[in-house]
């Protein structure tokens, strides 16, 4: 792995953290303002996907755990789905979050992944999605939560 990979996995790293925080997860200030040099200190250089898992608390519910899976895979197939659902129940968490390389999932692990939604909640996303934080864009505008009262409203428009 070279240095751009290193670079590519911090700034997929930093955008997921970022994420985590705008839903509520507990993320500490130095985590979100880490330097690529902490980054190399902190999970090897090169790191390996492994290292960079993350497990994050809910702010108003720790018990409300995500997982962030980052597959050594290419192609992420059954075998690994299940390993991490495996994981993910013996901490009784719901969530997860899996940062897939190019070729994604093989069709039996997204037919799995489909048929666990109502259960499980496993988000994929494609590594090049996070290099940039969409929400950080100027022409991206603010987007919050809507309550009960406000969703209710915006519909009967």
């Amino acid at each position: 792995m070279d240095d751009s990979e290193t670079y590519k996995l911090w700034r997929i790293r930093k955008t997921i953290l970022k994420m985590c925080k705008d839903r509520g997860y507990l993320v500490m200030p130095k985590e979100l303002e880490q330097s690529l040099e902490d980054f190399k200190a902190t999970v090897g250089d090169p790191p390996t996907r492994k290292d960079l898992l993350m497990v994050v608390n809910h702010e108003e519910d720790p018990a409300d755990m995500l997982y962030v899976f980052f597959p050594e895979e290419e192609k992420v197939n059954m075998k690994t789905v299940r390993a991490y659902l495996n994981q993910m129940q013996q901490d009784s968490t719901y969530r997860a979050i899996l940062v897939l390389q190019e070729k994604g999932l093989t069709p039996s692990a997204k037919t799995a992944i489909a048929e666990l939604s109502c259960k499980y909640t496993l988000e994929c996303f494609f590594e090049n999605e996070l290099m940039v934080n969409i929400t950080e864009h100027q022409l991206v505008p603010q987007h919050n939560v809507l309550t009960q009262e406000e969703k209710k409203e915006l519909l009967e428009r």
